[in-house]
């Protein structure tokens, strides 16, 4: 199946997407939770068998679930502040520049640290809107989507056409520049 390597990281995304790409392949070939536990430390890199060896002493590794080794592994990687900063970046979260679609996904990566909003859907639809653009927002209250599906839809929309909307006003400015430009000409001639 080609698992991921995790080489240890200060990145807590990191150890979070190695997670995410093996827990794929458990899910694809049903394994159960003692053998994702099993498999999970046979792919572990020098580092983390270090840690697995020092870890797995203080622990009943015959009756250890999977959410329960995850919850040592992200132990490791996540500190309290990092985990602090993920909610805080997330609750801070604005479109600003950002296109929709990279709104979209630092949203939804950040929803993997705050799941008391994740997990309710008006409470995560209410967040992702409350992130938008003023313009792109509006458009998508004025839709009047129902769902988290409908509303990321929506802003999709509403981007594509703001921009050309904008698209618009900038060929009537150089329409205008030009007619302008054409007057002065004939005035002064």
């Amino acid at each position: 199946m080609n698992p991921p390597e995790f080489v240890g990281s200060v990145d807590p995304l990191a150890a979070m997407e190695w997670v995410k790409a093996i827990e794929a392949i458990f899910d694809y070939l049903h394994f159960e939770d003692n053998d994702r536990v099993s498999c999970a430390v046979f792919l572990q890199t020098k580092t983390e068998r270090i840690w697995w060896e020092a870890t797995k002493v203080t622990i009943n590794v015959q009756t250890l679930q999977w959410n329960e080794f995850k919850e040592i592994f992200y132990d490791k990687y996540f500190s309290t502040n990092v985990k602090t900063q993920k909610v805080k970046e997330f609750l801070e979260l604005k479109q600003g520049n950002l296109n929709v679609n990279d709104y979209i996904l630092k949203f939804e990566e950040g929803c993997l640290f705050v799941p008391f909003i994740a997990s309710n859907e008006k409470d995560r639809e209410e967040q992702f809107m409350r992130g938008l653009r003023a313009e792109i927002r509006r458009d998508v209250k004025m839709s009047k989507a129902a769902t988290y599906k409908e509303i990321v839809e929506k802003a999709l929309l509403a981007e594509q056409d703001e921009k050309e909307i904008e698209k618009e006003k900038q060929l009537r400015r150089q329409s205008f520049n030009q007619k302008s430009q054409a007057s002065n000409q004939s005035w002064k001639g």
